[in-house]
């Protein structure tokens, strides 16, 4: 007897997130995750947190029960539209879309954007989960060469005259997976650029407050006054999941109002709003100036988290290895050249310590001996015998 499925061909034959796949790992007794870039709970502000939540009179707890509106709680679009404006984007909170994490921004754009066959330019490496929003909603990626100072020029410029595409995604800041910075000059030349070939921008902005020493330059939201024509260019997505909390699902949107009508309407269909009692939390935390409060210590932790990764990696790999030093967010993106970084995940995984092949990254013509590496979720001493443990792994292979 035949067997039917009632599955859209596009979800039934897609692959699952090669991070999320990797998470039924980390339950493994003694496992030592370098995968996911997952914040470390006991760097989050729980006890900030908490009495927030302690602190609502009846009556406030009881509203931010309720239904909320699709766009999101002025109270906390007033601290978002703050803390954007903090940020050197002049920001009105009636501009801000509040999101559930900013991955949704994503998906929402994909489905009120892109049209099936339309093109989509992404750096090489990139966001895996933007892959799929993109591939779901039918569009032809095509990547963008990088170096050590980001996505080159050039080669976007090539793209752009080759393939008139309609949008660009990026994450400039401390990038995922290449943990790299575009610069302030590359910045202005690719809004450029955008402006001239008629090419969206969509600025993924999550890690950017996570730097360690130096901040980045001005998002490319902020410097679109300052090109000609960006005005209209450029999206801007960022989260409190990296720097407050995931399990508040808490995102925004900055750009064009018609764009944020559009997925202001996704949005109904969707999930309405985020969370009215996460959003309520949200706003009193920042508020109150707890967030501000909290980022150096967040930084200063993160900086020597990746210098231990660092230290460790130079040590147990030595020349074999080559990466480049974060300045900021969660991943160092390394390759090891004649090494296929699948079969060495495998052997691994047997040691207890797993990291994310660099295949996952990359829309076309994946490289073996790429990987990434996250320093987030692991104390100093934990990054050291991680690293001890894949070098253990790597001779086996």
């Amino acid at each position: 007897m035949r067997t039917y499925s009632f599955v859209n061909e596009r979800y039934a034959s897609a692959p699952g997130s090669p991070i999320r796949e990797l998470k039924q790992f980390s339950e493994l007794p003694g496992m030592i995750s370098l995968a996911g870039g997952y914040p470390a709970p006991e760097l989050m502000d729980a006890g900030g947190l908490q009495q927030i939540f302690s602190r609502f009179a009846s009556a406030e707890f009881g509203r931010a029960l309720e239904y909320g509106g699709t766009e999101g709680a002025m109270a906390l679009r007033v601290e978002l539209a703050r803390l954007s404006s903090a940020r050197d984007m002049a920001v009105e909170p009636a501009d801000v879309l509040t999101l559930s994490g900013s991955q949704q921004g994503i998906d929402l754009l994909a489905r009120t954007l892109l049209s099936p066959g339309e093109r989509v330019l992404v750096e090489a490496p990139t966001y895996p989960a933007a892959l799929s929003a993109f591939r779901f909603a039918g569009a032809s990626i095509h990547q963008i060469a990088t170096d050590d100072e980001g996505l080159v020029i050039d080669a976007f410029e090539a793209a752009l005259l080759r393939l008139k595409p309609k949008l660009l995604y990026i994450v400039p800041s401390f990038g995922n997976p290449s943990g790299r910075t575009l610069g302030e000059a590359r910045r202005r030349a690719l809004l450029a650029l955008a402006v001239r070939h008629r090419c969206l921008v969509v600025e993924d902005d999550p890690y950017g407050e996570l730097y360690f020493d130096q901040a980045p330059p001005p998002s490319l939201y902020g410097l679109r006054q300052a090109v000609d024509g960006a005005e209209r260019m450029v999206i801007y997505l960022s989260s409190l999941s990296k720097t407050l909390a995931p399990g508040l699902r808490l995102g925004w949107m900055l750009g064009p109002a018609d764009v944020r009508r559009a997925c202001v309407l996704a949005k109904q269909t969707d999930d309405m709003h985020a969370s009215t009692l996460t959003q309520a939390a949200a706003a009193a935390y920042l508020k109150q100036g707890l967030f501000l409060e909290h980022l150096p210590q967040l930084r200063r932790a993160y900086a020597a988290r990746a210098q231990a990764l660092v230290r460790a990696l130079r040590e147990h790999l030595g020349e074999r290895i080559r990466f480049t030093e974060p300045g900021g967010g969660m991943f160092v993106w390394a390759r090891l050249p004649g090494v296929d970084s699948t079969q060495w995940l495998k052997s691994a995984i047997e040691r207890r310590v797993m990291f994310v092949p660099g295949a996952a990254f990359f829309a076309q013509a994946p490289d073996p001996a790429c990987f990434r590496l996250s320093f987030a979720s692991q104390d100093e001493a934990g990054l050291a015998l991680g690293v001890t443990r894949l070098a253990e792994a790597l001779r086996s292979v």
